[in-house]
């Protein structure tokens, strides 16, 4: 297999050998006063749980409790962009990385293997990124999953399209992200129907088009002596270029500030098709809050982390405005 190096690379064995020591010093600890979010006074009760601390210590932490045992990740990690990201003049995060790409690059390695670790038997992960490093983290990501499990490993290439932004003068307008789809082995959650679009009534490659009595289209295709049909009400599992879900507007309804913030329909997509209700989703990457909420409406189960603190209270009041299932704000100490 091909293997991507850099100055610095440490192996997966040596991440999860310095994460199983780190595990004895790391503990999560509720934060206080947190009334509001948790109500229950029965300590054995699920909570979905809100987490404050840098990914490496919240990933070591939480694999103590949690250790091939989460059933769906979504990340939207920084993407090398060399900027930083701000809300009402506070930083919501860094993205500049001093041009190092070797730092990066150990960063989501180091990232890949922990969730990996986490992830259950039957877990999916999906790598949300742009053209600055998603061609990276496809090569990383192909070392870390085909090689510790048959049959694990790449699933889809998903094109995220949208029409949002200006247009290049010197080069084609970039107006799609990449999202990654890994599974850890080759028995996975996925459900195309849930998540499924109608034929409808606009022509398909070479099918023949019929109009019914009543008006009603149905498309037919001969194949391999065969006469196949379709009625225009039938489903059909959407392809992996998505350009039915728009990017956030400044002025839509979903926005509440926080940069790179991604909109619900993207993650519901992505929740319905790859796991169950009472399932548990995690992101250690929350930003704005938007995977913890649609895992909360679909009712899941759910973990959201992020350094920031801006996103930490974005998170919570958005989650507080949905009044619906308590959780409890954490942070992690050593």
């Amino acid at each position: 297999m091909a293997e991507l190096v850099w100055k610095g690379k440490k192996s997966y064995a040596a991440i999860a050998a310095e994460t199983a020591l780190a595990t004895q010093q790391l503990y999560i600890k509720e934060d206080h006063p947190c009334k509001q979010e948790h109500s229950a006074s029965d300590s054995q009760m699920w909570h979905n749980r809100l987490l404050h601390g840098d990914k490496s210590s919240v990933l070591a932490a939480l694999l103590n409790e949690f250790a091939t045992s989460v059933d769906l990740v979504y990340i939207d990690p920084p993407f090398m962009t060399g900027r930083t990201f701000s809300k009402d003049a506070q930083v919501a995060y860094s993205d500049t990385w001093g041009n190092d790409l070797d730092g990066y690059l150990q960063w989501l390695y180091h990232t890949f293997v922990l969730l990996h670790l986490l992830l259950a038997s039957n877990g999916s992960l999906y790598v949300h990124l742009d053209w600055r490093a998603a061609h990276y983290a496809r090569i990383l990501l192909d070392e870390i999953f085909s090689t510790h499990s048959a049959g694990a490993g790449f699933r889809n290439e998903i094109i995220w399209q949208y029409q949002s932004g200006g247009r290049a003068q010197k080069s084609y307008a970039r107006k799609h992200d990449t999202i990654l789809l890994y599974t850890k082995s080759p028995q996975y959650c996925f459900h195309p129907e849930r998540i499924a679009e109608r034929r409808g009534t606009q022509r398909r490659n070479h099918m023949r088009k019929t109009v019914k009595g009543d008006g009603h289209v149905c498309w037919t295709i001969r194949s391999a002596g065969r006469l196949y049909t379709y009625d225009e009400d039938s489903l059909i599992t959407p392809t992996d270029v998505w350009s039915d879900i728009h990017h956030l507007h400044q002025k839509d309804p979903e926005r509440n500030g926080y940069a790179t913030q991604k909109p619900e329909a993207l993650l519901e997509r992505i929740i319905l098709a790859s796991s169950e209700e009472g399932n548990l989703v995690l992101d250690c990457f929350c930003g704005s809050g938007v995977t913890p909420a649609v895992a909360e409406r679909l009712r899941r189960r759910w973990i959201a982390c992020d350094q920031s603190e801006l996103a930490i209270e974005v998170t919570r009041q958005r989650l507080l405005a949905q009044q619906q299932a308590p959780f409890v704000l954490q942070h992690v100490v050593r």
